[in-house]
């Protein structure tokens, strides 16, 4: 399949379909607890069962529309294609996504295809909030890469600015009852005016 129609496909808007669905309730809530969790993260240490000790406070994150779409899409996808990982069937990682959406970012961050170090999933959380706590205390096992990238831990993180949040109502038939997929980076140059200025 052609580069130009993956993407193609991958942007379409999703909706709903078969019963899955993108909940922005679930969403906010996440962006709400992240944010918090990142102001004083030792305090989240007996909450979370899990020491967050010695992890240094870091500025809110901004809810970016793009990330958004990315992120959203992103979940929406490993929920419908039955995939769950930061590298899709087609071989594709969310940096390639993110770079394709309105969203630039520096060449390093896009010289593989399968590069996915601006993104951390989830799967199964009962809700948003519960998806972000289960991405730092790694839940899933998928290593420790999420939760540097959510809490701003170490000198890259650190300079992450911006958020999209994805969270997806899977159904019977899929392998988690939902997906949740976090996407945090920084643009590389500043976002395009619509008005042409």
């Amino acid at each position: 399949m052609a580069v130009a129609a993956l993407f193609m496909s991958f942007t379409s808007n999703p909706f709903q379909s078969g019963g899955m669905y993108i909940d922005k309730e679930q969403e906010q809530k996440a962006l709400v607890l992240l944010n918090k969790i990142r102001h004083d993260p030792n305090s989240y240490t007996e909450r979370f069962g899990f020491s967050l000790r010695g992890i240094a406070p870091r500025p809110e994150l901004q809810l970016d529309d793009s990330l958004t779409s990315v992120a959203e899409r992103w979940a929406f996808n490993m929920a419908s294609r039955g995939f769950f990982s930061t590298d899709n069937p087609d071989g594709y990682g969310i940096n390639y996504y993110v770079n394709k959406a309105d969203y630039a970012l520096t060449p390093d961050l896009v010289k593989h295809k399968k590069e996915s170090n601006l993104g951390a999933i989830e799967g199964g959380a009962a809700s948003g909030e519960m998806a972000i706590k289960n991405i730092i205390i790694d839940k899933d096992k998928l290593g420790e890469d999420g939760r540097k990238l959510l809490l701003g831990e170490g000198d890259f993180n650190s300079t992450l600015t911006d958020v999209g949040i994805g969270y997806v109502h899977g159904t019977g038939s899929t392998k988690y009852r939902s997906y949740t997929c976090v996407i945090i980076a920084r643009r590389s140059k500043p976002k395009a005016s619509k008005s042409g200025f």
